[in-house]
């Protein structure tokens, strides 16, 4: 549920044969590829500030040998007041953590995209030529496949509990969770002050206002209890949309994720929290098979961590799962716009589906997701934090 900006308007003319042919020579592995033709698609769907994403394709020729090839360009470009390396959204953090190489090898079965170059821009902005993954189940998942996906994250985030280095690098993000929600009190507080507008009153109908009021008040004791938990490497973006299935030879597979601009230090099952909470939000799975979908991610997040060698309490996991909102207490202040109908982006291209639903089904995932200040507090006292 958090705030999505609209993409920014990117001139890309001075893309040329010359441009292209050494990149294009690195996706294909062919020295002596010529680029012939290309086509420039914009994509819709990202959500980070300040960002562009365009699918470049075309034609190389190598002898009497014409193939086809296909490129991700993504463009960041400078956002105000997120400039410290720190910041949860410090813009130039996925240009960062490709530079540093520490994304050519991640432990687990998590990858990241193969980066073909970074360019920086006489704007200020940096090009970001990556590898194009398509998902080879396609864009349904099967609900068992997210089990396959949260065990690929207990490998991740288990590794660096069981000795995997964990990297120090200066532009990790830190106290991301904090530093998403605090601006966040001015926004709540105007939801929870105009019930006066339907759309509001029904998102806030069935006590989700007072669990909303609720939450809130408990933050701090919330962000106490996550900083007592193992400490970890969290993507903090794993939603479906930045997952990709990739089958490996041997049938096995692999996921591949996309969006390394959150990256950071954070506690065990933060991201399986996002990977359920966001999906869901999302509308990436049937807010029917929320519970559903909870349990087999779970599962494989728990089987994913005992795979790395982590022998610890589950019930660590389920307090960060239950503890861990994501994007969900942060952009609840976004109803209140859509009622007062400013639309800060296009919901029927972003969601597939009108406000008046997205709301109703927004409250849904509220009422199935959700838990309260007392439940997480019981579960915390039964393991003496």
């Amino acid at each position: 549920m958090g705030p999505r900006m609209r993409q920014p308007d990117v001139q890309l003319n001075d893309i040329d044969a010359a441009k292209l042919t050494p990149i294009v020579r690195q996706a294909l592995d062919n020295p002596a590829a010529i680029v012939t033709d290309w086509e420039t698609e914009r994509l819709s769907g990202g959500i980070g500030v300040g960002t562009a994403v365009y699918r470049i394709s075309g034609q190389a020729q190598h002898g009497d040998q014409t193939i086809s090839w296909s490129l991700i360009l993504k463009v960041q470009l400078p956002v105000p007041g997120h400039d410290e390396p720190s910041d949860w959204a410090y813009w130039k953090r996925e240009i960062e953590a490709y530079r540093s190489g520490w994304l050519d090898d991640l432990p687990g079965g998590i990858a990241a995209p193969r980066c073909y170059g970074v360019e920086e821009r006489p704007d200020g902005s940096y090009w970001l030529w990556l590898k194009e993954v398509k998902d080879d189940i396609g864009p349904k998942w099967p609900l068992e496949h997210y089990g396959v996906a949260a065990r690929h994250l207990g490998q991740f985030n288990g590794a660096y509990l069981t000795g995997e280095p964990i990297p120090t690098y200066p532009w990790l993000s830190r106290d991301w969770l904090r530093q998403l929600q605090e601006p966040a009190g001015p926004s709540i507080e105007q939801l929870l002050n105009a019930q006066h507008l339907p759309l509001v009153r029904r998102f806030l109908s069935e006590g989700i206002g007072e669990r909303i009021a609720q939450l809130w008040a408990h933050r701090h004791y919330f962000y106490s209890l996550l900083d007592h938990l193992p400490q970890t490497i969290c993507h903090y973006d794993a939603t479906r949309r930045n997952l990709l299935a990739q089958r490996m030879p041997d049938g096995s597979y692999q996921t591949t994720l996309i969006d390394w601009s959150f990256v950071g230090y954070g506690p065990i099952g933060a991201d399986l929290a996002l990977l359920v909470k966001g999906t869901i939000s999302l509308l990436s799975v049937e807010i029917s098979k929320a519970q559903e979908l909870r349990q087999i991610a779970f599962e494989g997040y728990l089987e994913g961590l005992r795979d790395a060698g982590w022998q610890g309490d589950p019930r660590l996991v389920e307090l960060s799962y239950k503890t861990f909102p994501g994007h969900a207490l942060a952009g609840v202040g976004v109803v209140k716009t859509f009622a007062e109908g400013k639309l800060p982006w296009d919901v029927r291209e972003s969601h597939g589906c009108s406000v008046e639903e997205l709301i109703e089904y927004w409250h849904n995932a509220w009422v199935a997701l959700s838990t309260t200040p007392e439940e997480i507090r019981e579960l915390a006292e039964s393991l003496g934090l």
